[in-house]
Parts: structure tokens; sequence; C-alpha cells
């Protein structure tokens, strides 16, 4: 999982190819592994060492066809049928059972690929797609009332079930988040701010402890007290399906009793 790049692990990488007298090397993975293996083939020609690199492409995300050399590639290929597949059991039980919304978390930190492949092969009733939540600048609140509405509109008609798909990177594809975490990782390194809710709601700016206090209890205790080694808080360790389930939920709530919202999530 290290990228190569000092001339010290390029000469290591020789020595342990020479010292077992590899005449090949096949490097399997995605931009970041293919980066390091065409520059261990230009390091290995340029000096001498007999062992050939080959870059196979392997990724989930989908970003690097290169037709016509490369028109498709494993992993991604595999993700997308076999979550295909899955998400169509799922909404074939939602429609059986008439009473659940399904929110399903699929792979994709840093791309929606999977997702949005998915989603045309199996059409849900919604899909989110982190670039274009990065692109319009939405916010946790705006994804949450255009999901309420569309449960709402979909009660009104009779249809308390569904499914929504999301990639499992969503919540760092949305502004105010990466912006609420950058100030609450300098805030939590502050002298005198405790790992508690009061505490850093009272250090945040007003704008960043409305974004904070909007998110479900079960997410804020786990930004306060699940840090990496280095105090930041590990946001890959959020599932956003259960915090926007959450949220939702008490979206709906707050409609049932205005009245507006009488079905069942």
């Amino acid at each position: 999982r290290h990228k190569i790049e000092t001339e010290e692990q390029f000469q290591d990488s020789i020595a342990v190819c020479t010292a077992i007298g590899l005449d090949g090397l096949v490097v399997i993975g995605g931009d970041d592994s293919n980066t390091n293996s065409a520059l261990l083939a230009e390091h290995f020609k340029a000096h001498g060492c007999k062992t050939k690199v080959c870059g196979a492409p392997k990724t989930i995300n989908g970003d690097l066809r290169c037709p016509p050399h490369i028109p498709i590639f494993f992993g991604f290929d595999t993700a997308c049928k076999t979550y295909a597949t899955l998400v169509g059991n799922v909404a074939v039980d939602a429609l059986s059972a008439q009473k659940y919304y399904h929110v399903v978390r699929l792979m994709g930190r840093s791309a929606s690929n999977i997702t949005l492949e998915v989603a045309l092969l199996t059409r849900p009733n919604a899909c989110l797609i982190g670039e274009e939540v990065a692109r319009d600048g939405r916010s946790l609140k705006d994804i949450t009332m255009d999901l309420a509405d569309m449960i709402e509109q979909r009660s009104n008609d009779g249809r308390n079930y569904g499914v929504i798909i999301l990639p499992e990177g969503l919540i760092e594809f949305i502004p105010e988040f990466n912006q609420l975490m950058s100030e609450l990782n300098d805030k939590l390194a502050s002298p005198g701010v405790e790992a508690t809710e009061e505490s850093v709601a009272a250090a945040l700016s007003p704008e960043k402890a409305l974004c904070f206090k909007y998110l479900p209890d079960f997410i804020r205790a786990q930004l306060l007290n699940d840090r990496d080694p280095h105090g930041n808080v590990q946001v890959a360790k959020i599932e956003t399906d259960k915090l926007l389930a959450a949220t939702i939920s008490v979206e709906l709530e707050k409609r049932r009793a205005a009245g507006t919202y009488k079905g069942s999530f």
C-alpha cells in the first residue's frame, strides 16, 4: 500500500528482484499501483535489471479505461455486476413487502462510478452521486430534504417503500462537512477544548456549530471519540447510509408532527 518514491526504495527493489532471479514482475492495482509499475520499469531498464515489469489495471473506481488499449478491466466490472444483483434483490424485496426503505451503501470512497453504474442497471428510487454533490455545493440538510421530499411524495401515492443507493465516501464530497472536519480537527488540537459536544460546539464558528448539531447523536459521538493517532477525525469510518437514514427519519418525524407525512420509513 506504499508508493516507491525514493532512490533507496528503487535500489532495494532492484536488489530484491535480482536476488531471487525474477524475469518478470506483475503489479496488479489501480492508478497508484500502475504508476509505480511504470516508474519501476523505467528504473529497472535504466540500471540494466533483467526484470520486466507489467502493470495490470484492477480498480473498482472505473478510472483507468484507455480505449482501445484498455476497454475494460477487472475489478470495476465484477463489482458492478455483483452489486447490481444484490441491489436488484433488495428492490424486489422492497416491492414485495411494500413497507420498508432500504438505504444501500456501495464501494467507492473517492469516486461514484460504481454507484452510477449500478443505478443504471437497477433503477433505484434515488441515487446519490458524490461528484454532483460537490459540484452543486449540497449540504447534508439539502440531501436529507430532497430524499424526504421524495419519500413524502411516494407516501402520498401509497408507496411507502423504496431503494436509495449511495457511495461509501459520499460524506467527503459534502463541502460543508469537509470544512467542519477541518475546523473540528483544529479546535480539538487547541488547548482548553475538550472532546465533549458542549466544549466543541462552543469553540466552533456559528455556521459550523449548526452543521455539527445537525448530525445525529451517534455521529457526533463518533467524531469526538474515534480519532487517529494524530488526533484527527476518522471520516472514512463514518457509515454514510446510517447517517442519512437517521437524518431522514428525524425530518420525516417533523413532517408527521406537522401533518404532511403519514407514511412509514
